[in-house]
């Protein structure tokens, strides 16, 4: 079983290894209230952190960031993944809820942006606004079943990042795409994914009603990205809906090239990271984000492609994942507030051997 590092997280996402060994999660939060009024439906706030964890002690360095949630907290929207250096906190804001002109409708703050604050209460510069890039180029032409079935063709949720090339390679999973923030600050398009056409069971198609597409325009969804020993960009897809078992998969990707597909057969992916040659495979839901007893899933992918579990047991949509020092970090419960009745998200390890 995992071993608990540190609890009472509240939606911890994507965790970053800092010089000194110091790890730093993103808590997404538990949205808020809107000024003076009780939220009913959709829960608007700042309760968006940076956590510093060393030793099992817990430190919130960075605070106020924008987060959006139900009322009981859960699932929250807010920082999705941090970037720490020379003081510096580079924080990725999620998006969900992006207008046509690449504005967040619910007034999320930052939401779309990667922003840079040093610690305390934050204090954001805009490094760049991938919503509005979304909404300017839509680099994917808008690809899916479309809005007659809530999807729209103007879509940004940017997910994970990793340092590229003097910046940034950055995947967005509701544009489908992997951009790249230049030195510069200019971001370009490394590569798009494309849907993948599923048959759909009976009781779907009884679900969705027509206008119906069948196969059904699934989309990749990109969450987690990483840079192989090879130097190439590596990206992780949860897929859209029907988040069918096994349709997940994973991409190499070398600019100037079409990606390529480095392994298939894989389940709702939320997160990707290097150990020496083997690349460690996290997925929220190993049997489906429809089942809602399923598991999450630690596996192990080395060059050769066999594949082997590393641990299943224990890990509850597990949303983030880091390596350092013979040990594997994993934010667990990660779609679960830090207060109230039920679990509380938290951070746990395995050791990589």
């Amino acid at each position: 079983m995992p071993k608990v590092v540190a609890t009472g997280l509240s939606n911890p996402r994507k965790i970053f290894v800092g010089s000194g060994g110091s790890l730093y999660v993103v808590e997404a939060g538990s949205g808020g209230n809107v000024g003076s009024h009780r939220c009913v439906t959709t829960c608007v706030g700042r309760t968006g952190t940076v956590v510093r964890i060393d030793h099992a002690h817990v430190a919130r360095v960075v605070t106020g960031l924008g987060s959006l949630a139900i009322p009981t907290g859960q699932s929250a929207e807010g920082p999705a993944a941090v970037l720490v250096r020379h003081g510096t906190y580079y924080v990725l804001m999620q998006d969900m809820e992006t207008t046509t002109k690449g504005v967040n409708r619910l007034g999320l703050a930052n939401a779309g942006d990667l922003i840079a604050t040093r610690a305390g209460k934050v204090s954001p510069k805009v490094v760049a606004d991938f919503a509005a890039f979304e909404a300017a180029h839509n680099p994917d032409r808008g690809v899916g079943p479309g809005p007659k079935h809530g999807q729209p063709s103007i879509d940004s949720d940017p997910y994970d990042f990793v340092a590229y090339r003097g910046g940034f390679a950055v995947v967005d999973a509701a544009a489908n795409d992997l951009l790249w923030l230049r030195p510069s600050g200019r971001i370009s398009v490394l590569g798009v994914f494309p849907v993948q056409r599923e048959k759909l069971t009976a009781a779907q198609k009884k679900w969705l009603g027509p206008p119906l597409f069948d196969p059904w325009p699934a989309q990749s969804v990109p969450t987690s990205v990483a840079v192989g020993p090879d130097g190439a960009l590596y990206v992780g897809e949860l897929t859209g809906w029907p988040y069918d078992v096994g349709t997940a998969r994973i991409w190499r990707v070398v600019p100037g090239r079409k990606p390529s597909i480095y392994a298939s057969g894989f389940t709702t992916i939320s997160g990707l990271a290097f150990d020496g040659k083997d690349l460690l495979v996290l997925e929220l839901a190993a049997k489906g984000l429809l089942n809602p007893s399923s598991p999450g899933a630690l596996i192990r992918l080395p060059p050769n492609g066999s594949r082997t579990i590393v641990a299943s047991a224990g890990l509850v949509e597990p949303t983030g994942l880091a390596v350092a020092g013979g040990t594997i970090y994993i934010s667990n419960y990660g779609t679960y507030p830090g207060s109230g009745a039920g679990p509380h998200g938290e951070i746990v390890s395995v050791p990589t051997r």
